[in-house]
């Protein structure tokens, strides 16, 4: 006797057509969260929401798809924390250290997510536009926040070219932080919060002293 499959419609249980895309994405950032990016396949995926091997596939084009999905919500959630800070300081150097202590932040909430959006098992950001955009608005933030303009189109050329070096190098100094933090190579010291320990390192001058 042949053995009867359930339908997919079935099968996804409580699950209406349209919500399995979301409650795949969900199940990624959970394991996201518990695994990192390595703990993710749309076989398992499939398997923990109830739905059949194919279904998955009707949503995301493998597991770089899921993955470009996953950071894409990330970058956005990183470009609105860094927004919020940026519209509520108003003085043009304490901005800029304000988003350095921001980026270090989301980087110790959310590890896993910061290592995809940064690392290498980020999906290649010319396979998907929409990644690609959400990466571009992100520094857009830091682009804006080092210059008096508001919007790169207001900007003249050099204007432009000197906003992108500063904040690329404000990136650059606040990724570092933000790494060595996650990965446990310098521990804030017990008795000081977070963003002072961060604006400490930030405001650190690193040129060399005269001699006296």
């Amino acid at each position: 006797m042949q053995e009867y499959k359930k339908p997919e419609y079935e099968l996804m249980g409580k699950y209406h057509h349209g919500d399995v895309r979301n409650v795949l994405l969900q199940k990624a950032e959970n394991i996201l969260n518990e695994e990192g990016p390595s703990g993710l396949s749309l076989r398992r995926l499939a398997r923990m929401t109830g739905v059949s091997e194919a279904a998955p596939y009707r949503h995301f084009d493998g597991k770089d798809g899921i993955l470009a999905a996953v950071a894409i919500d990330a970058f956005e959630r990183f470009a609105e924390r860094l927004e919020n800070v940026a519209a509520n300081v108003q003085k043009h150097e304490e901005r800029i250290m304000a988003l350095g202590a921001a980026y270090v932040h989301f980087a110790v909430d959310f590890p896993q997510h910061f290592r995809l959006i940064f690392g290498r098992e980020r999906p290649p950001l010319d396979q998907y536009p929409e990644l690609r955009e959400a990466a571009d608005n992100a520094f857009d933030v830091l682009q804006r926040a080092v210059t008096s303009v508001d919007r790169r189109a207001d900007m003249t050329l050099n204007e432009a070219a000197i906003a992108y070096n500063r904040a690329l190098a404000a990136w650059s100094r606040a990724h570092g932080i933000a790494m060595l933090v996650i990965d446990g190579m310098i521990v804030p010291p017990a008795d000081q919060e977070l963003d002072d320990f961060v604006l400490g390192l930030l405001a650190e001058d690193l040129t060399a002293p005269e001699n006296s």
